[in-house]
């Protein structure tokens, strides 16, 4: 998908769809007046009949081949202005980019001043747009024989314009964009390893990616195999993996060396590629989801590639013990005593619980890097989604200021 600023002031080919937001019980049209003037005389008399008031998701839409900026012209409810946040603009964004690929639009241009408002500037509104046309556009649909077949329209957004009326803001709105970009794109990485089936994506092939990931991102790679984590005394890895036809790796990625001296921040991800709970089995309906129980380490591993996008100022390390939860081969039991790498032995009573144990190995390997903040995601798929649902998350730790920190950057992200 192609981003491009273009300005008021200049000539321009029409698009295919032109978006305006509106806020509930503002001058509907108001904002269109100039560029789509009879659009706008449109949407004041649809207003002054009550059938578009701006409320939060309602949209006004008109087709006419005559309009100036485009045939299709979308008026978008932004609801009130005093509660008008981040996550009000990303799911209005997500809400266009379905429409235009419902009207097989291949270029929208977006009125950006119109969706600012209550603390979101030009350059915001433009980099939340953004990120939600890449996030919304999203299908998994690589083994699909026939494409589209829930009956979605095949029509794909190619061009995603920007108007601006002011010149001094084109070179920030495409930094912020850019940024924007790139970490869609890093969503979108780790979306397609999670939705990739555990007979495709194991330990041994999650490795590779990342290895892969590591030479485009010019960036760090160790890949411990099974030899190397039996001399540093993983236990837990290869405990969980024992009963296992694939062997089990530990992917170490670092970036930002240089950044040393600001110290290090480590990323952790649970990389269970499999997870049938082992002897201790789990029921089997909804089972074939445990393939998402190697999200953590997707998320790490695509992480790293963000960061090494945007080039932050940090040195970060990220790890990912990637192990298969089955019973093939000579798996763990309960009762079973096993010796992490730092020497304590852990008694096992549920082999169910998989993941604290390949975790604790990868976190006492932490140590060897000093870190000054640690952040482990675990995915514990089962609890925390019966307990919260899809509204929270479980978040546990020992320093209140990181946590207040990772809980204003879910809030501003919108996960």
């Amino acid at each position: 998908m192609k981003f491009e600023i273009l300005s008021v002031g200049k000539k321009r080919a029409k698009a295919d769809v032109l978006v305006a937001g509106c806020f509930l019980n503002e001058n509907a049209g108001k904002k269109l007046e100039t560029l789509e003037p009879a659009f706008a005389k449109l949407a004041a008399a649809i207003a002054a009949k009550k059938r578009f008031e701006g409320k939060l998701h309602q949209s006004f839409s008109s087709f006419d081949p005559g309009y100036c900026e485009a045939t299709d012209v979308i008026l978008c409810g932004l609801g009130e202005k005093k509660g008008y946040k981040d996550g009000c603009l990303r799911k209005v964004a997500a809400q266009i980019a379905r429409q235009a690929k419902a009207r097989k639009a291949a270029t929208v241009r977006i009125l950006t001043d119109s969706f600012c408002g209550a603390g979101i500037n030009e350059a915001q509104a433009a980099a939340i747009t953004a990120e939600a046309f890449v996030l919304a556009g999203y299908r998994f649909d690589q083994y699909k024989t026939k494409k589209n077949e829930d009956g979605e329209s095949s029509g794909d957004v190619q061009a995603v314009e920007f108007l601006t009326s002011k010149k001094q803001n084109e070179t920030l709105l495409k930094e912020k964009i850019r940024r924007a970009h790139s970490i869609a794109e890093g969503v979108l990485f780790a979306r397609n390893l999670i939705n990739e089936p555990g007979n495709v994506m194991n330990a041994v092939k999650i490795a590779e990616t990342a290895s892969a990931l590591a030479r485009d991102k010019k960036i760090s790679c160790t890949v411990l195999d099974e030899k190397k984590l039996e001399e540093l005394k993983m236990g837990g890895i290869l405990a969980v993996n024992r009963g296992s036809v694939t062997p089990p790796r530990l992917v170490i990625l670092e970036y930002g060396t240089r950044y040393k001296s600001r110290g290090t921040i480590c990323l952790v991800g649970k990389g269970v590629t499999f997870d049938t709970g082992g002897i201790s089995l789990k029921p089997s309906k909804d089972m074939e989801k445990m393939k998402y129980d190697m999200s953590g380490a997707a998320a790490v591993i695509a992480a790293m590639g963000v960061i090494a996008d945007l080039k932050l100022p940090l040195h970060v390390i990220g790890l990912t013990p990637l192990v298969e939860n089955i019973v093939a081969v000579d798996p763990q039991r309960p009762g079973d005593i096993i010796r992490m790498s730092n020497g304590k032995t852990v008694e096992v009573i549920n082999t169910y619980a998989e993941g604290r144990l390949i975790l604790g190995d990868a976190l006492a390997y932490t140590e060897r890097y000093k870190p000054k903040a640690i952040i482990d995601l675990a995915t514990l798929t089962g609890l925390c989604a019966l307990t919260f649902g899809d509204k929270a998350i479980g978040l546990l730790g020992n320093n209140q200021k990181l946590i207040e920190r990772v809980i204003k950057a879910g809030e501003t992200t919108g996960d």
